[in-house]
């Protein structure tokens, strides 16, 4: 029996915050994105299952993993993956004032620049957005499926129980490329992977 835990973005939500990007428009296409990395070892575990598949993905990177973890961010941009912006330090928007926010975001842009990395957009840890965040911010990317991996309540068939229905085309899925997220995310980034093979569906970098 499922454990209360809400996997996909009720639609109220995305008509309050239109420019924000939830899904994509798609025929085919499902974006799988990874928060919270690069992590030693689970960043190339992911990567290894999505080159297994042929698959793309994005990942919203912390800045200071970045600047720890070089050789990894080398390798999802050789592999053809996108990256994101997300904080210096997985800041909380909720618990800082929108002037500390903003330097933390402006970080880790800096971070991407001396690396070399293009970022796509921007998406804020926890997926705690403001409404000074939707009136002075641009490209900030969420998600319409929230996988809950990192939830240790949760049992990776439940995961996989309620989030394959799920995966339509233009679906934003959340991941996390994380320890603590890890005991899940190796048992349902498989499962998602060969689902989507299965049933024809295109595995895209946003």
């Amino acid at each position: 029996m499922l454990r209360m835990f809400i996997h996909q973005i009720p639609s109220f939500i995305p008509s309050f915050f239109p420019r924000f990007t939830w899904s994509k428009a798609a025929d085919r296409q499902i974006y799988l994105t990874f928060d919270d990395g690069p992590t030693p070892e689970i960043t190339d575990f992911v990567l290894e299952c999505l080159a297994e598949y042929n698959a793309k993905a994005t990942f919203f990177c912390i800045g200071k993993n970045v600047v720890d973890n070089t050789a990894i961010i080398r390798r999802i941009q050789s592999a053809g993956h996108s990256i994101g912006n997300h904080t210096m330090n997985h800041s909380n928007a909720w618990k800082m004032d929108f002037t500390s926010f903003i330097e933390d975001v402006k970080k880790c842009e800096d971070v991407f620049v001396q690396q070399q990395i293009k970022s796509i957009g921007f998406r804020p840890p926890y997926g705690r957005i403001t409404r000074k965040m939707y009136r002075e911010m641009d490209d900030i990317i969420l998600w319409s499926v929230l996988t809950g991996d990192y939830n240790a309540s949760l049992k990776s068939d439940e995961i996989l129980e309620a989030v394959i229905p799920l995966l339509k085309p233009g679906a934003i899925v959340v991941m996390h490329d994380s320890v603590k997220a890890f005991p899940h995310l190796q048992v349902i980034l498989p499962a998602i992977l060969a689902y989507c093979k299965e049933h024809n569906l295109v595995l895209s970098a946003l």
